[in-house]
């Protein structure tokens, strides 16, 4: 009991500092409303992904991991949702569920990683079409509190593999 009491006293000035990826990134927080583009993107996330998304070895979070997530991979998808808008005016619904995400600090480098699951449906009817998995591990030396640019990389990365799976898809 006493080393609680001593742990709780010591630690009183600890804290969690939270690094939000939309505000670090300046990513637009209007949306587009979904009967208006031809692709949908719709995130969730595996019940056991922590959002906001502690950074191990340091006292940071980085914070709304999967909206950012969203944004990256609606950019990523873009070419392949204007090309095939034609084909299907009803659009199509691309639901990225994040199934794990991890990041550390280890001295001054920082390594982020996420695997998504990605699953392509007609937006009418919510018919399955096809579903990949990828991930993405990326790391850098910099400080925990300056990390979100590898955050963002990793995401922009699995933006770049689910918009080169969409690319080979014909819908």
């Amino acid at each position: 009991m006493r080393s609680v009491v001593l742990a709780v006293l010591l630690c009183g000035g600890c804290g969690t500092s939270m690094i939000s990826l939309l505000s670090q990134g300046g990513v637009p927080v209007t949306l587009t409303p979904a009967h208006s583009v031809p692709l949908e993107v719709v995130t969730r996330k595996d019940a056991r992904v922590r959002d906001p998304l502690p950074v191990r070895g340091s006292s940071f979070v980085f914070g709304d991991v999967e909206t950012a997530l969203g944004f990256a991979v609606s950019s990523a998808a873009v070419p392949w949702a204007e090309k095939h808008m034609a084909e299907r005016p009803e659009g199509w619904q691309l639901d990225v569920e994040l199934t794990s995400a991890d990041a550390r600090a280890h001295g001054f480098e920082v390594t982020v990683t996420l695997a998504v699951r990605a699953t392509l449906r007609a937006r009418t009817g919510n018919r399955y079409l096809a579903q990949t998995q990828t991930h993405c591990s990326r790391s850098a030396v910099v400080e925990a509190r300056n990390a979100s640019p590898v955050v963002f990389d990793c995401m922009a990365r699995v933006g770049r593999e689910l918009g080169g799976w969409l690319g080979g898809m014909r819908p």
